[in-house]
């Protein structure tokens, strides 16, 4: 398969529930009987909503209902029949839609990334953990090779449930977990990434793969471009929003605090409408060192992802907070996302709106 593909996802609190059962149960047995291509659950570390109540698991008083974050992927019809009852579970949150193009199996080549050569990209990876490669995790080696391919960033995030090619693999006490999904983010020129991506499919089981477009704004502290200026609402009157992410890494600080725990204050602080930090297990920007948990290391130092979403002027109005947390570290690109549900007062129905980057192949 190589064709045009849906990316749903949601945010809400870990402890949310839908009548006597929490809401991520409730989302996932959905998935799974719509037989999602592929669906992940996050646990976040850290984040605020709209009503800017701030969860974090730094502080036990502040650690019920950590963030969460559900994405679950497929073809846009198999994505648009289960859309209402997404809503109609999670519409106290965050949904979004985002386009992107879904590979699996055999096309799981160097073409599959065909086009602009000079075209940066996100590439993200969806597959078991089981592979091991040199008696290691086989995402240890993915990573090594992205990083000698040139990418940009990566970063290993583990799900604790999902789908993948329609079959459920949720995490379980006292397992190894072999089964359940993981996601591997990758951000480089579609050449770079192209070379890689044979060899990533051999590292994850049974992989699923999306490809989107996404703009680089720093890395490592050097600005290369602020996030594009562009329109709140596309020709029909569709609203569109616009998704910065930081990656980072935990041991990376702001003025004497880890940057993606300032950066969320500032942010908080600011009125921004929400912030959602997820938190993996390997990954590296720039020229760094893959960065990741080692063996009797007494500091945990390993990938963090700030997400942010909001309208385009809002993220306008907040990039300076943005630009100075990442004066000296961290990854920052911005991506457009064509359709939202309970951001800004925007309930009801959604409808994807045309943006510049709605081209994916």
């Amino acid at each position: 398969m190589n064709e045009p593909g849906i990316k749903l996802t949601s945010y809400f609190g870990e402890r949310e529930r839908v009548d006597d059962r929490f809401l991520a149960d409730a989302l996932f047995d959905l998935y799974e009987r719509h037989r999602m291509r592929t669906s992940v659950l996050l646990r976040g570390a850290e984040g605020f909503g709209q009503r800017h109540e701030l969860h974090t698991d730094r502080l036990l008083t502040l650690s019920e209902s950590l963030p969460t974050v559900s994405i679950a992927i497929d073809t846009r019809e198999r994505i648009e029949r289960a859309l209402p009852e997404v809503l109609e579970l999670a519409g106290g949150g965050l949904t979004t839609l985002e386009r992107a193009r879904l590979i699996t199996g055999a096309a799981l080549e160097p073409a599959a990334l065909a086009g602009d050569q000079n075209g940066t990209v996100k590439l993200t990876l969806y597959g078991g953990r089981s592979v091991r490669a040199g008696g290691q995790p086989g995402y240890i080696a993915a990573v090594d090779r992205l990083r000698a391919a040139g990418a940009v960033g990566a970063s290993v995030l583990l799900a604790v449930d999902g789908t993948l090619h329609g079959e459920r693999r949720r995490a379980r006490f006292f397992a190894r977990n072999a089964d359940v999904p993981l996601m591997l983010l990758a951000i480089g020129e579609r050449v770079s990434l192209a070379t890689a991506l044979p060899e990533l499919a051999r590292l994850l089981e049974d992989p699923v793969a999306t490809v989107e477009r996404v703009q680089v704004c720093k890395s490592a502290g050097a600005l290369l471009a602020e996030p594009s200026a562009v329109a709140e609402r596309d020709r029909s009157g569709l609203p569109i929003w616009q998704k910065l992410m930081v990656h980072s890494e935990e041991q990376a600080k702001l003025d004497g605090h880890p940057l993606h725990v300032e950066l969320v204050r500032r942010l908080r602080a600011a009125g921004a409408a929400g912030a959602t930090v997820l938190r993996g297990v390997r990954g590296f920007y720039g020229d760094h060192e893959p960065f990741a948990d080692r063996l009797l290391s007494l500091r945990r130092n390993v990938p963090m992802l700030v997400v942010v979403i909001d309208t385009p002027g809002n993220i306008r109005r907040w990039w300076p907070i943005v630009d100075e947390a990442t004066r000296a570290d961290g990854l920052v690109t911005s991506e457009l996302v064509p359709a939202s549900h309970g951001l800004a007062g925007e309930r009801g129905e959604i409808a994807l709106a045309k943006t510049p980057t709605t081209r994916t192949d």
